[in-house]
């Protein structure tokens, strides 16, 4: 008898303790629950990152214990009407993008006080510790807006060893505010911002002629020289208005830091001239059509022909198709340039003939666009960019090139040619 009791008293103790095992652990799920996207990084859709509208760029200055984060939101309306409280910048780093390894969580301090509006964009910076933090590693802001269906937009800033090392940042002349792009036009002053006790740095300048992005179903290699031919050198001071007055690739070089920049026409983004608006029709035309363009008597005019034949002489539509195009060209400049224009890149490629993708996923080194085309029951396709080393820029991806890209890019080239692309 008393065997028998003890057996049920040793039961009913062991489910006790199992059942508080089980309570702890789930509230443990639970709080991690709270605090974690509802996805994993690399499956959030980071599209608004490639709308004008809603984009938030970045840029970042680092220093012995810290990396100053700067944020610009092109909406500024993100934060419209919301309450004191709900303007938190939170912000987690974690070890992968596949993986929820968190190795730290914290909040960026008083952020409604420090948030500014500024020419219809909003503005922020902070300085995050850089102690213990684990390198590769992705830091991921969760960022409160106001809009109904989501409560949140994730920006992911790749921590690497040459972020926590740039000690570079360009400014504009007027603001002060990072210039958050990868260009200046010629006739643009800017500014030199240094953590490291500098004066000046060395100013590069190289020799560019890079080609376009081949199609994305191509296997073949256009031979590029790995090196690039320095033109000239100089010194330049740090905190003085500086102009870049010739186009070209420069790199402005402190030693153990440096930084890259494209000094480029005074319209850039947009193009202008005759033959600037030509070289890209180069993803749409034949080298034949290109050459009759460029060797025209008057090329503007032969470039509005080109464009009215295909919209079949409708001049409207011609004008619709025209703007179009050429925003796209752009938008692929500001999203995309790096050491070369946005427009000749991989990303930039696509995105000229396809357009925005439906949903854009971010690795560590890796994107993955996806095209959803509901007009044909939902045919998807995918492509996946990746990011390859490069000594100008943190900005080069390169598509992972597969034949059976190929109906696609000449079912959509044929549609612009039709001038049936809007369409869609």
């Amino acid at each position: 008898m008393q065997r028998w009791y003890l057996r049920l008293w040793y039961k009913d103790l062991l489910a006790e303790k199992m059942k508080r095992i089980f309570t702890y652990f789930l509230i443990l799920a639970l709080f991690f629950g709270a605090c974690t996207p509802r996805q994993a990084l690399f499956r959030q859709n980071l599209d608004y990152a490639y709308i004008p509208a809603t984009t938030i760029a970045y840029d970042y200055l680092a220093d012995k214990d810290s990396l100053q984060v700067f944020l610009k939101f092109a909406d500024e309306g993100l934060f419209k009407d919301l309450p004191q409280n709900q303007l938190k910048l939170l912000y987690t780093i974690s070890l992968s993008y596949e993986r929820p390894d968190i190795i730290r969580r914290d909040s960026v301090r008083q952020f409604g006080k420090r948030l500014r509006f500024k020419n219809n964009f909003a503005y922020v910076d902070f300085k995050l510790p850089t102690a213990g933090i684990t390198l590769p590693s992705v830091l991921q802001l969760q960022i409160p807006q106001h809009v109904a269906e989501d409560e949140y937009l994730w920006l992911d800033i790749p921590l690497r060893r040459d972020v926590l090392a740039k000690k570079l940042l360009l400014t504009d002349a007027n603001t002060g505010l990072p210039l958050f792009r990868a260009y200046v036009n010629t006739s643009e002053t800017f500014k030199i911002k240094s953590s490291a006790p500098i004066n000046s740095v060395q100013l590069k300048q190289y020799e560019t002629d890079f080609p376009a992005a081949l199609p994305p179903f191509s296997l073949s290699q256009k031979k590029v020289s790995p090196t690039l031919n320095l033109i000239r050198t100089s010194q330049i001071p740090v905190g003085e208005n500086i102009k870049l007055d010739q186009e070209g690739l420069f790199v402005l070089d402190a030693g153990e830091s440096s930084t890259s920049i494209i000094s480029v026409a005074n319209e850039y983004p947009e193009l202008t001239t005759a033959r600037e608006l030509i070289e890209p029709l180069i993803y749409m035309t034949s080298s034949e059509e290109r050459k009759k363009l460029y060797e025209a008597t008057e090329p503007k005019k032969a470039l509005d022909r080109f464009w009215l034949d295909i919209a079949n002489q409708n001049q409207e539509l011609a004008k619709r198709l025209i703007k179009e195009y050429y925003q796209r060209v752009k938008e692929a400049n500001i999203f995309f340039s790096s050491h070369k224009d946005g427009w000749l890149t991989d990303r930039g490629m696509l995105y000229i003939i396809l357009g925005k993708p439906t949903v854009v996923n971010r690795r560590l080194d890796a994107e993955e666009w996806t095209y959803i085309n509901r007009r044909q029951g939902g045919a998807t396709y995918k492509f996946i960019f990746i990011k390859k080393p490069n000594t100008f820029t943190q900005n080069h991806y390169e598509l992972i090139r597969r034949p059976e890209y190929e109906f696609v890019w000449y079912s959509t080239v044929e549609k612009w040619r039709k001038g049936t692309i809007l369409e869609e």
